[in-house]
């Protein structure tokens, strides 16, 4: 078989038969179209081994300067995609099985926006235009809940339980879980969002819209929540995971414990939230420092 015809065979089993969701099939398919003109379609995927792929990685380094977090996630699709073909008797044995990779990823403290960003971007009150409404409210739930922006955009209409307030939420892998709706002001953007989506022409169930009535796309969001910060007149750029580790931080930081955090996040993994413990964890450095009852007792100020 070779690698082009592999790679449409395995997206099709991701789609149809595991049923990974369009966010995650897309990433597989960009990766392995990479891999697929490194190592030209007609390859025969008998034909690569070890050595490929420690070539590969060199290639992903050296030509398309990618940073250690996206090689690593390159190499991931294509264990996947042998680990496929092995499982169905296209490869006798997965080549890349124990090969000895290791890509360093440079530990790097997730990106907060400050309390002081966070209140102008929520106090911020755009123009009236439904764009603008729906980058308002996307911000929102960004932050409200800790979602994800393809979760976001994922989100249907039946989603959401105002009475409840709560949000049923479908994360990587297809896990669910459910995330909460914390104030009144959030609920009645909610029902104006709706109010002025039922007012246009939409032909979806997806709960966000975009300007010609379809889904809203992560694509779109990230637009939409860059502008807002654009328009807040902040001097950085607004991402919509920056609202994510935010909420993550400033939870922690207000002493709700990491493991309701961890399931807020959707992450299977504690270790994969306790990075936010470090941001947490300077934030109370600086405010022990600032304000220690020693100075006062010594009489120092």
């Amino acid at each position: 078989m070779r690698i082009d015809q592999a790679c449409e065979e395995f997206l099709r089993d991701c789609a149809n038969v595991r049923k990974l969701s369009e966010h995650t099939t897309r990433a597989y398919r960009l990766d392995l179209a990479r891999f697929t003109r490194f190592a030209g379609a007609k390859a025969e995927v008998t034909s690569f081994d070890r050595t490929v792929l420690l070539q590969y990685v060199e290639h992903l380094f050296t030509e398309h300067h990618l940073k250690e977090t996206s090689a690593k996630r390159h190499v991931a699709s294509l264990r996947s995609l042998f680990r496929w073909l092995e499982d169905g008797g296209h490869v006798p044995d997965d080549p890349f099985r124990g090969a000895k990779l290791r890509i360093r990823l440079p530990r790097r403290l997730p990106r907060v926006l400050s309390r002081a960003e966070l209140a102008t971007i929520l106090e911020h009150r755009p123009a009236g235009d439904f764009s603008s409404l729906t980058a308002r409210i996307s911000a929102e739930l960004l932050f409200a809940t800790g979602i994800r922006v393809a979760e976001l955009a994922s989100l249907r209409d039946d989603d959401i339980d105002l009475t409840a307030g709560v949000i049923t939420i479908i994360g990587k892998g297809s896990r669910q879980r459910r995330v909460y709706i914390p104030d009144a002001d959030i609920r009645e953007l909610v029902v104006a969002y709706r109010h002025a989506r039922n007012a246009r022409e939409h032909t979806t169930e997806s709960f966000l819209i975009n300007s010609r009535g379809g889904p809203a796309s992560p694509q779109y969001i990230r637009r939409l929540v860059r502008t807002l910060g654009e328009n807040a007149a902040l001097t950085r750029r607004v991402t919509p995971h920056m609202f994510r580790h935010s909420v993550a931080t400033y939870l922690l930081e207000e002493g709700v414990d990491i493991r309701y955090v961890q399931r807020l996040l959707g992450h299977r993994s504690i270790v994969t939230t306790e990075i936010y413990t470090h941001v947490a964890d300077a934030a109370l450095k600086s405010r022990v420092i600032e304000r220690h009852p020693r100075k006062v007792i010594l009489g120092r100020t």
